[in-house]
């Protein structure tokens, strides 16, 4: 006598012949957001470098500690290696993304403004500060550093 019973007496055989019914797309409706636009207009959008390192309960109060603002920021966690700062004023908004590029746990950190867009790589711009030394004076026109900074990249 054997005590097996067969997958196809349990009803657990692969199924054959079936498919899931297809997915049904939705349109999104027209919409009026520029009230949310408007609401998240003092936002950073941050991105880390290296999550695995990076961790994003400490990263928080050690950027919002260091800004010294005149309002709060308000940090929350995106998922995915991503997060926001919620500010009160534009010009704490203004002094955080002048003093760019910040770094944690030894590596950068990304901080954008806010941008009504849908990508998977936002944020994904680090500013940074070029001093060029050695340049013969004869050489010291406009042209010549833009050229210097366009070969670079996006010279600002």
């Amino acid at each position: 006598m054997e005590r097996r019973i067969p997958y196809s007496q349990k009803g657990k055989e692969v199924a054959r012949g079936y498919s899931p019914p297809p997915r049904k797309r939705i349109r999104a409706p027209d919409l009026d957001n520029s009230d949310l636009i408007q609401e998240n207009a003092l936002t950073l959008i941050g991105r880390f470098t290296n999550p695995e390192e990076q961790r994003l309960w400490s990263l928080i109060p050690f950027l919002s500690n260091r800004w010294n603002l005149k309002g709060k920021a308000i940090g929350s966690d995106l998922g995915r290696g991503c997060f926001q700062f919620r500010f009160d004023f534009e010009e704490d908004i203004q002094k955080v993304l002048y003093n760019r590029p910040y770094h944690f746990d030894q590596w950068m950190v990304i901080l954008q403004r806010w941008e009504p867009i849908i990508s998977e790589s936002f944020p994904n711009q680090i500013p940074f500060w070029i001093e060029l030394k050695g340049i013969p004076l004869h050489y010291w026109k406009l042209r010549m550093v833009k050229d210097i900074g366009e070969e670079l990249g996006q010279l600002v």
